[in-house]
């Protein structure tokens, strides 16, 4: 997993800066690549270089890449629907690290609130 987030953070920080520069998108397109997209890749870097986070953060990093993904579905929709130009598939590359994440940080939330239980 940690391989997966410093290559999901570079990613997102190259695209942040061609978020930047770049002349066309939506604000919803923008928001998503320099701002949610980077800052999820950040969190889940933390998430996973921090093995005894507490459950807030665990939460708040799902929550944070749970938007990260709704933006990206909705962003691909719209591009489907014809509301706004682009190529639909690209922004479902951004899912699958999310995905991934939710995936790995849900069971180890579980077992940080297993393990609190028990004590």
């Amino acid at each position: 997993m940690l391989v997966l987030a410093v290559l999901h953070l570079g990613f997102c920080g190259l695209t942040a800066l061609v978020g930047l520069f770049a002349n066309g998108g939506s604000l919803l397109e923008r928001l998503l690549l320099v701002v949610v997209h980077p800052s999820g890749a950040v969190v889940l870097l933390i998430a996973v270089l921090l093995p005894s986070l507490g459950r807030q953060f665990l939460g708040l990093t799902i929550v944070i890449l749970l938007i990260s993904v709704t933006g990206d579905l909705t962003v691909s929709m719209l591009i489907v629907s014809g509301v706004i130009k682009g190529d639909w598939i690209l922004p479902l590359m951004f899912l699958v690290v999310p995905i991934v994440g939710i995936v790995y940080l849900s069971g180890k939330l579980f077992n940080v609130r297993s393990s609190t239980r028990n004590s």
